[in-house]
């Protein structure tokens, strides 16, 4: 089965969602093809197409990229796959007009903001704004026209269909993440269970990294470094929690600023940065929790929240924000954590909830939240239903 993976542009880190489930399903033929792409981890076992020629730096292949889009068609008419997967409605033009002229099923996962019409949005501020939502509605209108619709959560399932996009094709497919991967600290005289996951140790009852005597627990966020993210409210709660803690922010993006500000003023803050996936997760190993602040800004809100996933398999409780698709992805076992939306007192209160227990409490729980991702939320479960709406669209054709 030969499958073309399409995507605008494509940055690994942090965008791994974009092939995770190509790595995990090597029985099938992929490429993927974009405008541009900047890759630094994984190595992809599989060619990777540009359709901005020529080895310019990340940043001008973006800014040429609207010229390629013409080239992107005809690359992907070259390559003839029998599927294409287009990740993200937004770049979705050259896809359809391919998938038409070769008669071949087209599959568009949508990840959160290319769901919404800019009906459903706040009025743009500016002329560059209007501009980009009549792009994005222009390439929503393509994107309708697949064979399937993916959505990442029911509620952007929901976002979906008010936007337009047709009910019969549309399904919710939570993306999953890998628990051989996303797994606790482990005794390092464990072998690995399979090829694939060498250099990753297993072990068959896996635990968290304990606390030290003295030692004060963490609070971990991980993610854009955004109003989106609900930094501001994370930073207010902090200032207001009682017990001791500290914070630890990794990521990166408009607040980078302000966040560097606050800690500075305050030891209790460490920004990280950015950090590659092996460094995500050793801080989620050692971390008390992860918070995920989440909040709707401009009327568009979480689509899943990934990161909590990642968390919980690491055997790490999660507190999130109740807003968008984002409790979609929280364990039975952390639900009573969940705070309330654009409310600090509440995310006050579930971070003093939760350093209020004690360190076996917390591990007995990310125990808890671990085997439910490991059931529900896997990459494994993620590819096998990928897998079957791959072979009832080619087999339709």
């Amino acid at each position: 089965m030969r499958v073309q993976l399409v995507k605008g542009t494509v940055q690994i880190p942090p965008s791994y969602f974009t092939v995770q489930h190509a790595l995990a399903m090597p029985q099938i033929d992929w490429s993927l093809l974009c405008l541009a792409a900047k890759l630094s981890d994984p190595p992809l076992p599989f060619p990777i197409i540009e359709a901005v020629p020529g080895r310019l730096p990340f940043r001008m292949k973006e800014a040429l990229k609207w010229w390629a889009v013409p080239r992107m068609e005809r690359l992907l008419l070259a390559q003839e796959p029998q599927l294409i997967h287009q990740q993200q409605a937004t770049w979705s033009i050259p896809a359809h007009r391919a998938s038409k002229r070769l008669t071949v099923p087209m599959v568009t996962t949508l990840h959160g903001a290319d769901a919404y019409a800019p009906s459903l949005l706040s009025a743009p501020s500016g002329l560059a704004e209007r501009a980009g939502r009549a792009w994005i509605a222009m390439n929503q209108e393509a994107a309708r026209h697949s064979d399937r619709l993916l959505a990442v959560s029911r509620h952007l399932a929901d976002v979906a269909l008010r936007s337009g996009f047709p009910a019969d094709r549309l399904h919710v497919h939570y993306q999953g993440v890998d628990t051989q991967w996303w797994r606790p600290h482990t005794d390092t005289t464990c072998v690995p269970t399979s090829p694939e996951h060498a250099g990753q140790l297993e072990d068959p009852q896996p635990g968290r990294e304990e606390l030290e005597d003295g030692q004060i627990p963490e609070i971990l966020f991980v993610g854009a470094f955004s109003e989106l993210k609900g930094l501001p409210d994370l930073l207010r709660a902090h200032a207001r929690v009682s017990r001791p803690h500290r914070l630890v922010l990794v990521g990166d993006g408009p607040l980078r600023e302000e966040l560097r500000r606050a800690s500075a003023h305050d030891p209790s803050i460490t920004v990280l940065g950015p950090l590659d996936r092996r460094g995500v997760r050793e801080r989620m190993r050692r971390a008390a929790a992860l918070v995920l602040p989440t909040r709707t800004r401009n009327g568009r809100a979480e689509a899943a929240g990934l990161v909590s996933l990642e968390a919980q398999a690491c055997a790490t409780p999660v507190i999130v924000n109740e807003t968008g698709g984002a409790l979609e992805m929280v364990s039975p076992a952390c639900a009573d954590l969940k705070a309330r939306e654009y409310e600090v007192d509440s995310l006050v209160s579930s971070i003093n909830s939760l350093l209020s227990m004690s360190e076996s409490e917390r591990a007995s729980r990310g125990r808890e939240a671990r085997s439910w991702v490991e059931a529900e939320r896997s990459l494994k479960r993620a590819t096998a239903e990928l897998g079957a709406h791959y072979c009832e669209l080619i087999g339709s054709k």
